[in-house]
């Protein structure tokens, strides 16, 4: 009964996440287009054919490094033990069954579309557009939007604040350096996809540790 309970917890979890972001990413497209605003100035195009090139270039680079440490670790399960204690605190978002992984899949490519599209897209534009034009307003358009990005994921814990902060940092200078929003949102959804794979067999095996013993 316990574990069934905990499964339907985390069924709402994830749609407690789904909907509001979802929600909030179709508010923020129908305002803009009623506005009719440039759907440019929230790096929806391709930028030009050189940075956005820089842009995937950067992509396929970490997510080389994301598979190569990937494949490192299951070929020695016994560092899913580094893995179980370093997601500890998230285990319950973390998937634990067949179906949770299939729905942690809709949030993680969830987060990558959104959460770009919310913090890289509309908020970065908003503070850039509200302080003094040049570098100066880019910079702290980028250092507001990744504090308000990592406050965004306390509920994973505040260990998580600062660690997430400094990822919105690179995801915000990946959007800049490409001049758009596409490679970022891959990144963004891969990397929680990774996580919630690792997740998924951390779990895994420690109920076949359970059924063992």
């Amino acid at each position: 009964m316990r574990s069934r309970g905990r499964c339907g917890a985390r069924g709402r979890l994830y749609r407690n996440i789904l909907l509001p972001e979802w929600g909030f990413t179709a508010c923020v497209i129908a305002l803009w287009a009623a506005q009719g605003r440039s759907w440019s100035a929230l790096r929806l195009g391709a930028g030009t054919p050189l940075r956005l090139g820089i842009g995937f270039a950067i992509a396929a680079l970490f997510l080389g490094l994301v598979w190569a440490q990937r494949r490192a670790l299951l070929a020695r399960p016994e560092r899913l033990e580094l893995v179980r204690r370093k997601i500890e605190h998230a285990d319950a978002l973390m998937p634990h069954t067949v179906g949770e992984r299939r729905t942690f899949a809709a949030v993680a490519m969830t987060a990558g579309i959104c959460e770009e599209f919310l913090f890289r897209g509309f908020v970065m534009w908003y503070f850039a557009s509200w302080f003094a034009e040049g570098w100066v307003g880019v910079v702290l358009a980028v250092v507001i939007t990744s504090v308000l990005f990592g406050f965004a994921h306390i509920y994973l814990g505040t260990q998580d604040v600062l660690t997430t902060g400094i990822g919105g940092v690179f995801f915000a200078l990946v959007v800049l350096a490409s001049g758009s929003l596409w490679p970022a949102m891959i990144i963004h959804a891969v990397v929680d996809l990774n996580s919630g794979d690792l997740g998924f067999r951390v779990a895994n095996a420690a109920r076949t540790a359970d059924s063992a013993s």
